[in-house]
């Protein structure tokens, strides 16, 4: 079990202070941009742009700026290749001279909560026209292809990891190890490096799959198209089925990414994907979280969990710099467990992972970051302003201090 954080009458008080000022900065994260003519979420100012990875933000936008929320999913379509191929990022300015080149980037894919689950979620809290949903659907459509396309060299039906930015596992050794370059060859992500490894078959991006497909059936069924949506769930069993086939470990009780050499056993935070896609039975899940995320200081519950590395995994790196998935436990991590802990029964736990967070907040003066130190809580780096981060704290005030 996460510990509970247990906070003093004068904690609540400058928490319940501050709440009304943190609602406006995460609204005052939407900015405008040259693509598009609604302001988008940014995630965060050091990240001065709108990325794929974090289209989960938009979700808890949506209560404050549904138009905002929307748009923030919408533009991704706007950029849609005509491959398929949805980009990563967006960024806030661009041109010659500056760090983007061009409106939208495509050097990897960097999909972590599947973006069909994610736009109908936001599509559904924000009552969008039965329009969207098929122009959402469309673009799935086309999403899904461009991986069967692209990212399935071995023929095994699963999706493969070309690179270290593919899962936003940056300064990661599950990433970078025997020589795997930041982005795809040529910037393009249907390029596969010329290595030994290569390809490397994805526990998190094949959980993605399965939960584009789930999210696919379900929006095929709002638009009337029951035999597709019928298709799409079989489709989505079928990647169940070759993920629990290819990419499990019994004897570790794990789930690793697998190259043609065999297993890379790495403990990280991928494991938490396969949760945030609603991949595994409850039990497959239990029996994980009991042995991996429920034992005080170790694994993944350490101080402040969720650790980008397991704490005993000989892949965590110690002394790591600020921006690494090597080590720290992340904010985006802590955001997407909103999402899987309540539909797996972790109620509780979640309360204490939220109160765990708010206790590194308040430590750390109200400086609402991107990383923490798994065993202390101290802030790691000066890239404030985080979306994630401002998210964690708005529910952290509401779950676990019951403030409005």
């Amino acid at each position: 079990m996460i510990r509970h954080e247990v906070f003093t009458d004068a904690e609540r008080q400058l928490v319940a202070e501050r709440l009304p000022a943190v609602r406006r900065q995460l609204v005052a994260n939407t900015r405008k941009f040259q693509q598009h003519p609604v302001p988008l979420l940014l995630a965060g100012d050091a990240y001065p742009g709108i990325w794929l990875e974090h289209n989960h933000d938009n979700l808890f936008l949506a209560p404050y700026a549904p138009e905002e929320a929307w748009a923030s999913q919408a533009v991704f379509m706007d950029y849609q290749r005509p491959d398929g191929l949805l980009p990563f990022n967006l960024p806030l300015s661009y041109g010659p001279t500056q760090y983007f080149k061009t409106p939208a980037t495509y050097s990897h894919v960097q999909s972590v909560w599947s973006f069909a689950r994610c736009a109908l979620e936001i599509a559904r809290a924000t009552n969008r026209p039965e329009r969207d949903l098929q122009r959402l659907y469309d673009a799935a459509v086309r999403y899904d292809q461009w991986f069967v396309a692209n990212r399935n060299r071995a023929n095994t039906g699963l999706v493969e990891m070309y690179c270290e930015w593919d899962t936003g596992h940056d300064n990661s050794p599950r990433v970078t190890d025997d020589g795997i370059p930041h982005a795809c060859p040529g910037n393009d992500a249907a390029n596969m490096p010329d290595l030994p490894c290569m390809p490397i078959l994805s526990v998190d991006l094949s959980a993605m799959l399965y939960g584009h497909r789930t999210a696919l059936a379900d929006i095929a069924d709002l638009l009337g198209r029951h035999q597709d949506a019928q298709q799409w769930r079989d489709r989505a069993e079928t990647t169940r089925r070759l993920i629990n086939q290819y990419l499990y470990d019994p004897q570790d009780d794990f789930f690793y990414d697998r190259s043609p050499n065999g297993f890379r056993k790495y403990r990280t935070e991928h494991i938490t994907r396969l949760f945030l896609n609603q991949v595994l039975t409850q039990q497959q899940f239990d029996s994980i979280y009991q042995r991996y995320f429920e034992t005080p200081g170790r694994e993944f519950n350490p101080a402040f969990p969720i650790p980008a590395v397991s704490v005993d995994d000989p892949h965590f790196v110690q002394n790591a710099p600020s921006n690494c998935w090597g080590a720290h436990s992340q904010a985006n991590t802590a955001v997407r467990a909103l999402l899987w802990m309540p539909h797996y029964g972790r109620h509780d736990d979640l309360l204490g992972l939220l109160s765990v967070w708010l206790r590194a907040f308040l430590n750390g003066n109200c400086r609402l970051t991107q990383e923490i130190s798994p065993f202390d809580g101290h802030i790691i780096g000066e890239k404030e302003n985080y979306t994630p981060a401002i998210i964690l704290f708005l529910k952290a005030a509401e779950l676990v201090l019951n403030l409005q």
